[in-house]
């Protein structure tokens, strides 16, 4: 896999491709690099966090030890869909980086580490974290949350990894029962959040502000109302509520 064919499956936009093609790396100094981010990823984080236009050589780095564990995916039998789906993920933070920094590169550095160890797998809408004896459930930023994308990504799941995984887990704003005071039952965030045996709820936390205005402001009253969830939300937090952040777990179907 090179990493034009790479950049060209998972849609990075053209002035990101230009970013990793425009970097000229000694090959020595390329090993290096990832050396240490396999061996050592916080120090690798640390190193590179000092290095100038760091969100460019993030980028840069990050691609190419996609491109290069392409070997491995086919090696254990894993699909070219599973493959760029994953790594789709470097696309969604390369725009967030330059909404956010304005500039071309990559952000959240450390959650981008995961793929690149094979310890996370993008399957249809939802993205599963390999933990111990459980798997973590994530939902990336894209297309609406489906009933019927929910279930097929959890079918997916069951056939992608093995018995040793008891149950999936997820702690998110989305499973937050406040929510049931602002979206209607058959919502398909409340779709999702019902799939979950909810065990509890932490404040205060304004994950929820966060994912659904864009950032967290100290002015609740600037929130921007362009959306009904976001009128709503923002009509609750106003009121001196939280959404908080509710953890639950679904015990996996046999296998």
């Amino acid at each position: 896999m090179t990493n034009r064919e790479l950049m060209e499956g998972i849609g990075l936009p053209e002035e990101g491709q230009r970013v990793v093609e425009g970097r000229h790396m000694a090959e020595a100094a390329y090993r290096r690099w990832k050396e240490l981010f396999y061996k050592d990823t916080e120090r690798f984080l640390r190193e590179a966090g000092r290095e100038e236009q760091k969100e460019q050589l993030l980028l840069y780095l990050y691609v190419s030890f996609a491109a290069e564990l392409y070997e491995e995916y086919k090696r254990q039998g894993i699909e070219d869909k599973v493959y760029f789906d994953t790594f789709y993920d470097f696309t969604i933070w390369y725009r967030c980086c330059l909404k956010r920094r304005g500039t071309a590169g990559l952000i959240e550095e450390g959650w981008l580490s995961l793929p690149l160890k094979l310890r996370i797998f993008r399957l249809g809408r939802l993205q599963f974290e390999k933990g111990d004896g459980v798997l973590h459930v994530h939902v990336p930023e894209g297309e609406p949350l489906t009933d019927e994308a929910c279930e097929d990504s959890f079918c997916q799941a069951d056939a992608f990894f093995d018995s040793s995984y008891m149950m999936y887990d997820c702690d998110s704003w989305l499973l937050s029962p406040n929510l049931s005071c602002v979206l209607d039952d058959g919502s398909n965030i409340m779709k999702f959040q019902k799939r979950f045996q909810i065990q509890k709820v932490s404040y205060p936390y304004r994950q929820a502000e966060e994912r659904i205005f864009g950032k967290v402001l100290d002015s609740k009253e600037a929130y921007q109302e362009e959306t009904s969830l976001q009128k709503k939300v923002k009509n609750y937090v106003l009121e001196g509520r939280d959404i908080g952040i509710g953890y639950g777990v679904i015990y996996r179907r046999h296998l």
